[in-house]
């Protein structure tokens, strides 16, 4: 098989750049049949995996974090294979397909072929890989990056910088049969499991199932929040009363305030967003 792959050197706030000529030494020992370029961001990064694809390339492989998987995902547009090679702060689309995030280990992986089939989420005509989210989990993405925040600490640092401000938005949330309406915490939705560094948030999201896994916390008292937090960690936050899980292909929030959107990394602003899962739309090869 061919690889392409597109590495980014700003990955994990640069740390990646230095990884590299480690990166180059482990895919020619394992002797892969791949080609290598910097990624340029945004919609040029999707002009690059449209000109792998036309050279006849078999696997892209996102050599980087959420936001490089999140970039190749929308290029490749349920063509070809992707591949990941984790190298970004949390990395926990990685995670949740069972991809070591170790280089070595990771390289290893490619090579064996272990392609699935998984769903996909989009959103306003943008496709996510990993978890979206809006409310609680939307400001402290905003804030990790304005704060210059990386890893489990930094993301701890801007749970409790976001809870001093924290405004819980009025919103209405439509999907099947069910119309909820009230201010939330947060409302996070996805097909992948890991959130936030490593944090179960959808503890029995499945990536193949043709379903979002959505995850509605409703307006929660700073310290009954603080005390909630660690249990995501393992997945046991369904204990507390005021978060509930529902299943569905197709969800719509709605609020008269805007919110931040967070997902894969990336971040937008809406008034009213919906989302949706493409059914087994993406090859990928993972550990899962």
């Amino acid at each position: 098989m061919k690889y392409h792959i597109l590495f980014n050197p700003t990955s994990n706030r640069g740390k990646a750049e230095k990884v590299y000529p480690k990166l180059i030494d482990i895919l020619d020992r394992e002797e892969l049949d791949y080609s290598i370029e910097c990624t340029i961001g945004g919609k040029k990064t999707f002009e690059q995996v449209e000109k792998a694809l036309d050279k006849g390339v078999d696997v892209v492989v996102a050599a980087g974090g959420d936001g490089t998987i999140n970039e190749v995902v929308n290029g490749l547009k349920g063509r070809g294979i992707l591949g990941i090679i984790p190298l970004g702060r949390g990395n926990d689309i990685a995670i949740s397909y069972g991809i070591p995030r170790n280089i070595e280990k990771s390289i290893k992986l490619l090579k064996s072929q272990n392609i699935r089939e998984v769903d996909i989420g989009v959103l306003d005509g943008i496709y996510f890989v990993g978890i979206a989210g809006t409310g609680f989990v939307g400001d402290v993405n905003y804030n990790s990056n304005k704060l210059n925040l990386t890893g489990f600490k930094g993301y701890v640092i801007s749970v409790f910088s976001t809870l001093k401000g924290f405004k819980y938005p009025e919103c209405e949330i439509f999907f099947d049969s069910v119309t909820w309406k009230g201010r939330i915490t947060l409302v996070a939705l996805g097909n992948t499991m890991y959130y936030g560094g490593g944090m179960k948030l959808l503890p029995n999201s499945k990536v193949d199932d043709g379903f979002l896994d959505i995850a509605i916390a409703q307006k929660i008292h700073p310290a009954e929040l603080i005390a909630t937090f660690p249990l995501v960690y393992i997945g046991k936050h369904s204990i507390n009363p005021h978060v509930k899980f529902y299943r569905s292909k197709e969800v719509t929030i709605k609020s008269d305030s805007e919110l931040i959107i967070s997902y894969d990394g990336e971040l937008i602003t809406r008034n009213e967003v919906t989302f949706k899962t493409m059914y087994k739309f993406q090859k990928i090869i993972g550990g899962m």
